[in-house]
């Protein structure tokens, strides 16, 4: 956990708008569109009309998508060793972006499970950043010594209407076989 706040930074780099110049029950066209991460054992199908993109100093790529009033919207995936519980990964995570983030709110905190039949939890919540108000999901998965954060982000005002692009996307998650 001590590399959450690495993931924080990370997020904080997303701010900013970007400029943008097969499983079971997943269509061909959301096949196509699959990113995998080799390096990191992972994939999922990007939201569409989303851009994949290499971002300085993260190790895999972000996805980034509409732009609206400064902030691209984005997903970016990290990983860090860590042998106990994913409930405790995620209750530690849960304590450090209280205390790293401004006016931080838990919105809502559950349970997930990809079409896969992965099991995760995801975590929904807002805070105050560089002085903007984000709505942030946060979905954790994990293995018997790494787990894996993806950070979906958003401005809050209206970010709800990104809950189901989120959700739908995260649902095709899942661990490749090495």
């Amino acid at each position: 956990m001590k590399h959450i706040i690495r993931v924080i930074s990370f997020v904080v780099l997303t701010f900013y708008a970007v400029t943008c110049n097969g499983q079971p029950g997943v269509d061909k066209d959301q096949d196509a569109r699959r990113h995998v991460e080799k390096t990191g054992g992972f994939s999922f199908v990007p939201p569409e009309d989303w851009k994949v993109r290499d971002f300085p100093g993260l190790k895999y790529k972000i996805v980034v998508g509409p732009i609206g009033a400064g902030f691209a919207s984005n997903i970016n995936v990290v990983d860090e060793r860590f042998k106990g519980t994913l409930d405790d990964y995620v209750k530690g995570n849960i304590a450090v972006l209280q205390s790293a983030f401004k006016k931080f709110r838990l919105v809502r905190q559950d349970d997930f499970k990809t079409s896969a039949g992965l099991q995760g939890a995801r975590l929904i919540a807002e805070s105050e950043q560089n002085d903007m108000l984000l709505r942030q999901t946060f979905y954790f998965f994990g293995t018997a010594d790494t787990k894996y954060v993806i950070t979906c982000s958003t401005l809050a005002e209206g970010g709800e209407k990104l809950d189901p692009v989120f959700e739908k996307s995260m649902k095709t998650f899942r661990f490749e076989k090495q």
